[in-house]
């Protein structure tokens, strides 16, 4: 693995500490036909100077609660078993969870091998207040990433999309943190991803697939990859370019970062059509019964 690829270049002034580690991301999407995939990453790896990561990642979507009010956000016993680096993180996860109820997302990086194993994962066990007590999943022996988005910025005179996020990694026991939260696991979905990185800018060619009828519960083992089916009935990839800024309201950062995406995006023009998704398609708030 390319270890600059474990960096996360992100757009700050010098010696700028971010308040609230809420960062912005700024990106454009295009789409790339299944066949055109192995002459995208060659051109891409020309580009960029360097070889893919080429990973596989579990992601878990989970929901929080219908409600509007009365928002509980991350539940203290959480925020108090971290270490001293990552009470801020949670902290100004919490601040956005009360605010609003959101979809998370609980992702593990994992090896081909993974599927078609035949491993059991627990539910966990309930307590007599009907919340979980502790956590058998096996997941929650592993590290994982918990990632926040918010619904992106409106479009208004910006040439690329933009939203806050969030990410916590290398964190354990958080399916077991997300039932303490009282939000509910939804589904499972798979994706398979090359990246690279060249700059400020992040480059990130995906497909999500997803699991066959009846195993997409946690407690059911990871099916044979064979029998995962793409998303998209045409098996399309996503391509998206992004820059990640730390401090959103800096806005001569931001226009460099935009800046960076559009010279990406004029130099690709003719290979692949960057644009803007239409912000409610990537809305993340829980929908309300």
């Amino acid at each position: 693995m390319n270890q600059y690829l474990n960096q996360k270049p992100t757009l700050k002034r010098k010696r700028e500490e971010d308040a609230t580690n809420i960062m912005h991301e700024l990106f454009l999407t295009a789409t790339i036909q299944n066949d055109d995939i192995v002459r995208m990453v060659r051109i891409l790896q020309g580009y960029c100077g360097m070889k893919p990561q080429q990973s596989l990642y579990r992601r878990l979507i989970w929901e929080g609660p219908r409600l509007r009010a009365g928002l509980k956000g991350v539940d203290p016993s959480i925020i108090k078993r971290q270490p001293p680096q990552k009470i801020q993180l949670w902290g100004s996860l919490h601040e956005q969870l009360v605010r609003q109820s959101y979809i998370l997302h609980v992702i593990y990086e994992l090896p081909r091998e993974s599927f078609g194993k035949s491993t059991e994962q627990d539910v966990a066990q309930m307590g007599p207040d009907g919340q979980p007590k502790t956590s058998t999943f096996a997941l929650d022996q592993q590290p994982g990433t918990l990632r926040w988005n918010d619904i992106p910025d409106p479009e208004g005179k910006r040439q690329v999309n933009t939203r806050p996020m969030l990410q916590i990694e290398n964190e354990k026991n958080l399916c077991f943190s997300m039932q303490v939260m009282q939000y509910r696991f939804v589904r499972q979905i798979i994706q398979e991803c090359y990246r690279f990185i060249n700059g400020n800018v992040i480059f990130e060619l995906s497909r999500y697939l997803q699991l066959p009828e009846g195993k997409e519960a946690l407690s059911e083992p990871l099916p044979t990859f064979e029998t995962l089916t793409p998303f998209d009935t045409e098996n399309k990839w996503i391509l998206t370019i992004s820059v990640r800024v730390v401090n959103g309201k800096d806005l001569d950062l931001v226009q460099q970062g935009i800046g960076e995406l559009m010279t990406v995006k004029n130099e690709f023009d003719g290979c692949c059509h960057f644009h803007v998704v239409p912000r409610l398609t990537l809305d993340t708030r829980t929908k309300m019964a």
